[in-house]
């Protein structure tokens, strides 16, 4: 019984601990896309997103993200071209690079890699989405993202379905 209740503790300790850091966060982000399977479309605007990051590993650091497009397309319509789930991971965490005189706080370099699962709603279609976060920079409470690539594959088809940028986006940590 004693050791199965010292077991809970730790558990409950180990669960809560990154649950107590800001871990939580929200961002905003521009986006540009463009749809090559299937009839071409192109589509620009907002993205929101939600993050959840446990740790501040220096290597290998995971991250769950969602997010929401929303824009227009090129015929000015409004359209949701995408939503997606997966995990960001940054591949390096350093304080020794070049882009310190975008702030006045010290930034991290934290270039990363994500791995999305996607649906775009209108067309009913499902994709595996790739992303790089070249230049990534990261502060405590913040992440500052720009001009990150992403491609989009039809698993079905085996075909690039989408390819686009997220020109900036911002996530801010709250808990």
């Amino acid at each position: 019984m004693k050791k199965s209740t010292i077991l809970l503790i730790l558990l409950i300790l180990l669960v809560s601990t990154p649950l107590m850091a800001r871990s939580f966060g929200y961002g905003f982000g521009y986006y540009g896309e463009e749809v090559v399977d299937g009839p071409e479309r192109l589509s620009s605007g907002m993205e929101v997103s939600l993050a959840y990051r446990p740790w501040l590993l220096k290597y290998g650091n995971p991250s769950l993200l969602g997010k929401i497009a929303l824009g227009t397309d090129q015929d000015k319509e409004w359209i949701v071209p995408y939503l997606q789930a997966g995990l960001n991971i940054e591949l390096v965490r350093t304080t020794q690079h070049p882009f310190n005189f975008i702030a006045h706080n010290v930034v991290a370099y934290t270039p990363a890699v994500g791995f999305f699962y996607q649906l775009d709603p209108a067309r009913e279609v499902s994709t595996f989405t790739v992303e790089a976060s070249l230049l990534k920079l990261s502060q405590k409470d913040f992440w500052y993202e720009f001009l990150s690539p992403f491609i989009s594959f039809n698993m079905e088809k085996g075909v690039v379905d989408s390819w686009g940028v997220n020109l900036v986006r911002y996530t801010y940590f709250i808990k």
